[in-house]
């Protein structure tokens, strides 16, 4: 990836960040449409996938950034049903595959998610 690349993204990632922080702040939810929070998560979730499936997979989620349990929970339900994948298959395919399983590196000790 391109340094011009790199940095771009980087502040993309920061401007939505914030940008969604302020939404769910602010208490104004219908100021995202849901098309494109589709977008947003889809794309995420395609490089995520693209990433774990040729190596070690990132850490998910930024230091700091506030997802809690709930949230992870709530994401993984409105994904399996987005395509129609019951949790026993995902269950299922976990224990045969070790795609997405990282691997931890001693820099991830302390995360806090």
């Amino acid at each position: 990836m391109s340094d011009d690349r790199k940095a771009r993204v980087a502040d993309l990632a920061s401007e939505v960040a914030a940008v969604f922080a302020d939404t769910i702040e602010a208490d104004q939810l219908g100021d995202i449409s849901d098309e494109s929070l589709g977008h947003l998560f889809a794309g995420v979730v395609r490089l995520y996938a693209a990433k774990a499936q040729v190596g070690n997979p990132p850490l998910p989620f930024a230091r700091n950034s506030g997802i809690t349990p709930l949230d992870v929970m709530i994401g993984c339900t409105g994904m399996l049903e987005g395509v129609n994948v019951p949790l026993f298959d995902l269950a299922l395919w976990q224990s045969w595959s070790t795609v997405g399983k990282r691997v931890p590196e001693d820099a991830d000790k302390g995360v806090d998610g």
